[in-house]
């Protein structure tokens, strides 16, 4: 009896834990969409196009960084089998548990000669790292421009430093390096394999990476204003600046609630907060950033079909110890 409640308890709880954050964010959006004035909307297709097309861009910085990583670490993938593990591989973080992502890409990276524990280990600090690179440019910009959020007494920018300390701590090259160390210890026994240890160079451009990056899907969020929004606001530094810090914000709050698959419910009623249009302009707000969320996931589906056909190798035997010293 123990075993069992051991082995179900938990993972029922996070399934009802996931729906009922899930149906409470729907009921949010579902009473605010009824305010909704429907004959006055209308879609401009150009701009949910160039959305798509920049949320595709965005998400390839951090493909440049994991391939990034993979080299410092010995491997040597070709272009193509990175593009097509990463954005395949990112269909994972839809499935309960956000290690699934990570798993996916390393799998798909195998035939391309990178060892799987390279991968999969490459794969988790490029996913850190981007996520940090999100909450410290939310921090930063929050702690300057500040967001009006009614009856909001917690400043956002403790909310992106509490994140940033999170997800960066394992980010430090002297923690990763131990972190590493033990993990990477169990695909040795397999492998025979090495892994030297990262340098602060390696973190540093991973977050200037990661950050252009983000600055890419606060246009794309902005695109998606113009799409939606009947009178869309101008693209200036100030409120391109509190795009991004608000969507960095959304999105690490989604990543780091392990329980819902892809952030969903969670990242969205974060943005309806920290966009600071409530009152007339709330409901217009929520269908935009309904539509974003079906925009990215339509073109994640897209991309990956894409990607899918790209060539892959017969055999390519990975590198051997020797060859990785020498």
């Amino acid at each position: 009896m123990r075993a069992w409640l051991r082995r179900w308890c938990w993972p029922i709880g996070k399934l009802l834990l996931a729906l009922a954050i899930v149906l409470a964010v729907g009921r949010r959006f579902y009473l605010d969409l009824q305010n909704l004035d429907t004959e006055n909307l209308s879609l401009r297709p150009g701009w949910l196009a160039l959305s798509a097309i920049l949320y595709v861009l965005a998400l390839g910085f951090s493909a440049w960084f994991w391939y990034r990583l993979m080299v410092v670490f010995g491997a040597k993938p070709g272009g193509l089998g990175v593009v097509r593990a990463y954005y395949i591989g990112h269909l994972g973080k839809y499935v309960p548990g956000k290690a699934w992502s990570v798993l996916l890409r390393s799998a798909l990276i195998l035939p391309y000669g990178v060892r799987l524990g390279v991968a999969a280990i490459t794969g988790f600090y490029e996913v850190l790292t981007t996520m940090a690179a999100g909450a410290l440019l939310a921090a930063a910009i929050f702690l300057f421009q500040p967001p009006e959020v009614p009856g909001l007494s917690w400043n956002p920018v403790f909310t992106g430093l509490l994140l940033l300390v999170l997800l960066g701590l394992p980010l430090l090259p002297g923690v990763f390096n131990r972190l590493i160390s033990r993990l990477a210890a169990r695909f040795q026994r397999v492998e025979s394999f090495r892994l030297p240890p990262l340098r602060h160079a390696t973190l540093a451009s991973g977050l200037l990476a990661t950050s252009c990056g983000w600055i890419l899907l606060g246009v794309s969020l902005w695109a998606m204003l113009q799409a939606v929004l009947p009178d869309p606001p101008d693209l200036n530094v100030s409120h391109l600046a509190h795009l991004i810090a608000s969507l960095g914000l959304a999105y690490v709050a989604g990543f780091l609630a392990i329980v819902v698959p892809g952030g969903i419910g969670v990242r969205e009623i974060f943005l309806l907060e920290l966009l600071g249009q409530h009152g007339s302009n709330e409901a217009i707000y929520a269908m935009a950033i309904l539509i974003l969320r079906l925009v990215w996931t339509a073109t994640e589906l897209i991309v990956a079909a894409i990607v899918y056909w790209f060539p892959r190798p017969l055999a390519k035997t990975p590198p051997t110890r020797e060859e990785i010293e020498n």
